[in-house]
């Protein structure tokens, strides 16, 4: 059966091989009919081969990417990644200053195994004092909670006030760090929560007169109520006075007064009580208008700054007054100034009746005070800085107690002051030379006008003007050749001779008794025939010459309180020249020195005059300074 099939078998092999070529010729058969030699073509490539293998390397790799992030993913869950501790702050964001607010820190592994090391830190602002804690810290704001099991959490409680400021913006900010299984280094995880200090558990209002006239003493009153469920400590009140207001200085107290700022220590006030601050004192003539107090409770960081935790504003009117004052110091009415030791004060005061009938009886006093500043302008009666016996002389006044006074009996025309009638009284003050005492004075002049309006007895008054006494730091530049007890601290001939150098001691000099120096200075040129020797000896301080500018430097950053001076010498070689024949030849410059006064941060200068060969402090040089020639 099988020999029967082969013949036909291969017709069918035949017929195909014959049906492939007619194929083959249908596609390659060029016009002549003949076929082309394909041993002999060249492959040609083609460029969509080249974007299909691309194609499919992108498809490949995107299916790559989804595998293995579905591998990572279902990983992440059995704990191989994500090793990342999980923290939040629970808490209040808005707070009531004062009261007492809760925050829960809240921690957790969300691992399957265990993480060590792990310590917490949790950080408030300054102004949060914690009255508990759940646990105990470790140290200051650290929890050291050690190893956390997988999937453990637990949370930190903590419980204070805040004391800052209405208006705060902080944050509290809870840090942990810890090391997970296998890792080389510490992880960290950080949460944080913003508050606002947006209330507060103190209360405050303000009571003022309907309205006042300059002369009438009345109070500004300040209420204060603690609102809290707990008793604070170590509140400070302030009041801000208005403009023209003066306060009795018998009603400061522990209060000070700085400034326009009525400052007052509060003592701890309980829970639902109240306190109340009063103020007491006057116009000054010739205010009027509208007059604003303003009322601030806080505490005092331990940085000094003031955090005010409550405020209250009230306003009333100021009526004119009847007769109008005006003191004017040195050609200017500026309330607060500095002066010297040895200064004088030329004062005006002007007067003028402003009420629409008489004035009668009139008596103007002009108090001159010695005060000190370190306490609030403290009345020192005991150092009397004014001579006011010279000064009432001068001024045809009277003289009581520490007040010049001007009334009918030296002033006729003070029996009555017409109406819109007016005048002058002219004084001169002359402050001491010489401080008298240690601490930090001022003298303070005060107007007060005592008259009668019809059948009513009136009193106004100036507010007071303050002048600040600086220093009274003396800065001295010497030169010598002998020391007073007559040994020589100089070389070569005296009389200076023309060519021949001589040299000289130069001492400089402060001397003071009050206030603190710092940023001290003092500099002085040497002439072209001067030179500059060396540093003798000094008690503080530093000593430079410039060659180059021939400037010669002595620098002290602070003298303090209490020391009373300090002192620099050094050498210069002078040679004359035949110029300087017959006169005085120049050692030095003119000096200048500055510095800053501590006590009540105002500049110092000073300059001492250029010196030379006349040795005017020098007794036994006396008389030898004179340059001569060199006589052969």
């Amino acid at each position: 059966m099988k020999r029967r099939d082969e013949p036909k078998k291969r017709r069918d092999e035949d017929r195909r091989d014959d049906e492939v070529e007619q194929s083959l010729r249908a596609i390659y058969q060029v016009e002549n009919g003949d076929l082309p030699d394909l041993t002999k073509l060249e492959r040609k490539r083609s460029h969509r081969w080249i974007w299909l293998t691309l194609g499919v390397s992108a498809v490949f790799l995107v299916l790559a990417a989804a595998a293995w992030t579905g591998f990572l993913y279902f990983q992440g869950l059995s704990g191989f990644v994500n090793e990342k501790l999980d923290l939040a702050i629970e808490g209040p964001e808005q707070i009531t200053v004062g009261q007492e607010v809760t925050y829960f820190i809240n921690y957790r592994n969300p691992l399957n195994e265990p993480l060590s090391n792990v310590e917490l830190r949790i950080n408030f602002p300054n102004d949060f004092s914690a009255t508990k804690n759940l646990p105990e810290p470790s140290g200051a704001g650290l929890w050291r909670l050690g190893a956390l099991a997988a999937e453990q959490s637990g949370t930190v409680t903590v419980r204070g006030k805040f004391t800052g400021a209405l208006g705060t913006l902080s944050a509290v900010q809870a840090m942990a760090a810890y090391r997970s299984s296998g890792a080389a280094k510490d992880m960290q995880a950080i949460a944080a929560k913003n508050v606002t200090y947006s209330q507060s558990v103190l209360e405050g209002w303000i009571q003022v007169p309907e309205k006042a006239v300059p002369g009438d003493h009345i109070a500004l009153l300040y209420h204060v109520k603690n609102t809290g469920r707990d008793t604070m400590e170590g509140l400070e009140a302030r009041v801000g006075l208005p403009d023209g207001f003066t306060p009795d200085d018998k009603n400061l107290g522990q209060a000070k007064l700085e400034g326009r700022t009525y400052k007052l220590p509060l003592a701890p006030l309980a829970a639902a009580s109240s306190t109340e601050i009063s103020v007491v004192g006057v116009f000054a003539s010739g205010f009027g208008g509208d007059a604003k107090v303003v009322g601030q409770t806080g505490i005092l960081g331990q940085d000094g700054n003031f955090s005010m935790m409550q405020k209250s504003e009230a306003a009333f009117p100021v009526l004119a007054g009847d007769l109008s004052l005006k003191l004017v110091v040195n050609g200017s009415d500026q309330a607060t100034r500095s002066l010297g030791f040895g200064d004088q004060l030329q004062t005006a005061i002007g007067f003028e009746n402003t009420a629409d009938e008489p004035l009668k009886n009139v008596k103007i006093q002009l108090a001159v005070e010695t005060v000190a500043l370190d306490q609030g302008q403290e009345v020192l009666d005991k150092f009397q800085l004014v001579d006011l016996a010279a000064a009432a002389k001068a001024s045809s006044s009277t003289l009581e107690g520490r007040r010049l006074v001007w009334d009918a009996k030296a002033k006729s025309e003070f029996k009555e002051i017409a109406p819109h009638g007016l005048g002058e009284l002219e004084t001169l003050l002359a402050i001491s030379p010489n401080a008298t005492g240690t601490r930090p004075m001022a003298v303070r002049l005060t107007v007060i006008a005592d008259m009668e309006v019809g059948k009513i007895k009136r009193s106004v008054q100036m507010a007071p003007m303050v002048f600040k006494l600086r220093s009274d730091a003396r800065f001295s530049s010497q030169a010598r050749f002998y020391t007073e007890e007559g040994a020589p601290i100089g070389s070569g001939p005296l009389p200076p001779k023309v060519g021949e150098p001589t040299t000289y001691r130069i001492v400089w000099s402060v001397d003071k008794k009050i206030h603190a120096l710092k940023d001290m200075e003092a500099v002085a040129v040497l002439p072209r025939n001067a030179r500059f020797v060396s540093l003798a000896t000094s008690t503080a301080g530093a000593l430079a010459y410039d060659a180059d500018k021939r400037e010669v430097k002595w620098a002290l950053n602070r003298l303090p309180a209490n020391v009373n001076g300090a002192e620099v010498e050094f050498d210069v070689e002078l040679t004359p020249t035949l110029a300087d024949d017959g006169r005085f030849a120049q050692l030095l410059g003119e000096a200048t020195f500055q510095a800053q006064d501590e006590d009540i941060n105002e500049p110092l200068m000073q300059s001492s005059k250029a010196l030379t060969t006349d040795l005017q402090n020098d007794e036994t040089a006396k008389g030898k300074g004179v340059v001569r020639k060199d006589v052969k």
